[in-house]
């Protein structure tokens, strides 16, 4: 690294100490191996005081130092007695600042010594920054004079480039940083920027051969999984304002929207957040990473604590009478009797779907209750793709100001409806013209377009590109099914522009999607280059190729008999090698007789002496797996979940809409591409052949590999438009 990174997790107002102090800090700096953290997601808790250190600095040569930064004049300090600052005409009677740095300084460098690829390797510091304090009037104070403040506190006249590399390098002169390979510089810059979750490694017998394929899992799991830049900001910002996150399947939104939930309660502990979501079995495991977050980032003097959930609620996005949920709750709230699924069904006169269901629930609402009660500071949306526009501005309008609504979807996974969430649709326009919710690229009235980042710095909007779970075969399968690309009738839907493919994380190597060139017949090509596809198993020098082979396989049979037959016959091959039950996952396109079509898995499974549950009906909805069990599931409950091999069967259903359910190809395809996207390395896809073009489209897709070329097509010959800014 020869350029720093500066990383601002809240909005930098101008004229403040912080302010002052980061833009002398990263002018100093900015060139050099180095990273900077301005309001770190790490917290010192005594009592009900939270504190979080205002910045981070990691120099390759000179350590890590933490600052405490102060806005105070040197009338605002009346007397230093050792570490307690007496104030007057100040927020607070007493300040503690020194300390405040300390802590922070041993908070951090805690968090480096718990990782073994860390432990030892940094030397530590804290300073104090007064930017509106000069040299003079400290000295005339006598507090220049006093041991407790000399050599830690730096003064206006510091701030200057040249003079704060100094007192830095004079500071790390006391306390040499020792010489730093690239891979330790690697790792701990890494371990700063924030990790994913991960279990320990699974133990691998002794004499099991080079080939077996749990030696990829175990790889896998060995490995630390660090969040990149952008991943870094998803996580830990905080705008004062409504902020979108579109993201591919696999770049982990559900888990930095958690940790995003843990720091706003950290910071924040009053405050009443949401977290909500659509799929019911992901209830345990978003409370399971907001409590390992928060506990993470908030580090008592004795024990760990756990979030208050009275709090942060973790609430399905209807919820039932056995859990409440988002639209239970505001329901009640507003005096109305919620609505039950059988309610809306006996209204429509039909079997609805979910999604279906709950848009008229949430209309609804919004039609009996104009004024929607104020509920929360903070909602987190996840699964937004799902969702109706109704939900979002009842979300919006249960918010107290400034209105931090943050939502995450992926157009890709939205199985239950064809709505995306685009915020001119969705919140209108004010009277006066202005939209309700700005992400920026608006013209005004006055002819003017809106910034796309809050003032601060802050974006109103981020797009993940980097697909750190799906292997890059199976995400290029998915997309193309998912949109229709290799259809003989042509593509379905998807991103008509260059611009947008790139926001996917694809390169257009050939080919546009011109007038001319869709009449004309022409073709486009494009890959994934490797920055956004950083699967370990797609990398060259990956070690257990001999493992790994093909993450995708395709095996049809005459008739779903034959093919429930086999699956049983695979799953017990895998676990005789070494897979746990939990490694699996048996899902599909939604047909006709899905439940007898289970049924008959699970009974072939148990004459083979293998255990397994079907998700939501052998046990509570709200739980997705069973020790021992290999799961079966429907593809909506499979959804937010995944699995190192997936069996994707029945796949020929994912061009064959139930007619009764009045399902479309395109939630047909949008539920294959679910499908394809569960599987962390493996997925196996099954049916019936000849019973659907799309086994040809999957070899088609293959045999290109690892580019995809098809008919150019552009919005005139679309079903549905994925283009990011068509409105």
């Amino acid at each position: 690294m020869s350029e720093g990174k500066f990383q601002n997790y809240a909005p930098l107002n101008p004229n403040t100490a912080e302010k002052k102090f980061w833009e002398c800090l990263k002018k100093t700096f900015q060139n050099e191996p180095c990273v900077a953290y301005f309001r770190y997601p790490i917290f010192k808790r005594t009592g009900n005081l939270t504190r979080e250190p205002d910045v981070i600095f990691m120099h390759r040569d000179l350590g890590l130092w933490v600052f405490e930064c102060k806005g105070c004049s040197i009338a605002n300090i009346e007397s230093i007695e050792g570490h307690q600052w007496k104030m007057t005409n100040w927020h607070r009677e007493e300040e503690l600042p020194m300390l405040q740095a300390e802590d922070g300084m041993l908070a951090i460098s805690a968090k480096l010594a718990e990782r073994r690829e860390t432990r030892g390797l940094v030397t530590s510091h804290y300073r104090v920054v007064l930017p509106f304090v000069k040299g003079q009037e400290w000295q005339d104070k006598g507090f220049s004079d006093l041991p407790c403040t000399q050599g830690v506190v730096l003064l206006e006249e510091d701030l200057k480039p040249s003079t704060l590399r100094e007192k830095l390098q004079l500071g790390a002169c006391e306390k040499p940083q020792r010489p730093l390979s690239d891979e330790q510089w690697q790792n701990i810059v890494a371990l700063l920027g924030g990790s994913l979750p991960r279990q320990e490694p699974r133990a691998i017998p002794t004499g099991t051969p080079p080939e077996n394929p749990v030696r990829v899992i175990h790889y896998l799991e060995s490995r630390l999984r660090f969040l990149d830049d952008q991943q870094q900001k998803v996580a830990f910002e905080v705008p004062d304002g409504p902020q979108r996150v579109r993201g591919l399947a696999g770049t982990g939104k559900t888990v930095l929207f958690a940790k995003r939930a843990a720091k706003i309660h950290a910071a924040h502990p009053d405050w009443k957040i949401a977290f909500v979501f659509f799929t019911q079995a992901l209830y345990d495991q978003i409370i399971g990473l907001i409590s390992l977050y928060y506990r993470e980032m908030v580090r008592q003097d004795e024990g760990d604590v756990e979030p208050n959930w009275h709090n942060v609620q973790v609430l399905h996005a209807w919820g039932s009478k056995e859990r409440n949920g988002f639209y239970r709750d505001l329901a009640q709230k507003s005096g109305i009797c919620p609505l039950s699924v059988k309610d809306v069904r006996e209204r429509m006169g039909r079997n609805c779907s979910p999604s279906e269901a709950f848009e008229y629930v949430c209309d609804d609402l919004e039609k009996r209750v104009p004024n929607i009660p104020v509920l929360f500071d903070a909602i987190l949306i996840d699964e937004g793709q799902d969702l109706p526009p109704s939900f979002y501005r009842l979300a919006y309008k249960s918010l107290s100001d400034p209105k931090r609504l943050y939502w995450a979807y992926d157009e890709a996974q939205g199985i239950g409806t064809l709505t995306v969430p685009r915020p001119l649709h969705i919140f209108g326009l004010n009277p006066d013209g202005t939209p309700v919710v700005d992400l920026g690229g608006n013209k005004l009235p006055d002819g003017t377009i809106t910034s796309p980042t809050y003032e601060g710095g802050l974006r109103k909007a981020h797009n993940l590109n980097r697909c750190y779970r799906t292997p890059k075969m199976l995400l290029m399968a998915a997309h193309a099914i998912n949109m229709g690309l290799l259809r003989q009738e042509g593509c379905l839907q998807g991103v008509s522009n260059k611009e947008d493919w790139e926001k996917l994380g694809y390169t257009v190597l050939d080919g546009d999607f011109s007038d001319a060139s869709v009449k004309a017949g022409k073709t486009v090509t494009v890959t994934r280059e490797a920055k956004n596809s950083p699967h370990p198993i797609d990398s060259d020098d990956f070690p257990h190729k001999d493992a790994l082979g093909s993450p995708l396989r395709i095996q049809t049979f005459s008739d779903e008999l034959e093919e429930q037959e086999w699956i049983a016959q695979q799953v017990e091959e895998d676990l005789k090698l070494g897979f746990d039950p939990w490694d699996l996952l048996i899902t599909c396109p939604t047909g006709d007789k899905e439940q007898q079509y289970f049924e008959a898995i699970k009974s072939k499974l148990s004459k083979r002496g293998i255990q397994s549950v079907i998700a939501g009906v052998d046990t509570n909805r709200d739980i997705f797996r069973m020790d021992n069990c290999i799961t079966i599931s429907t593809i909506f409950r499979a959804k937010g979940n995944e699995a190192w091999k997936v069996y994707a069967c029945r796949f020929h259903c994912a061009t064959q809409p139930l007619a009764w359910r009045g399902e479309s190809e395109l939630q047909k395809r949008n539920e294959a591409f679910v499908a394809l996207t569960r599987a962390r390395i493996w997925c196996v896809v099954t049916g019936v052949e000849g019973a659907s073009p799309v086994f040809e489209e999957l070899r088609a897709i293959v045999q290109q590999y690892p580019n995809l070329t098809f008919k150019a097509f552009n919005r005139s010959s679309l079903k549905r438009i994925n283009d990011e800014d068509f409105e």
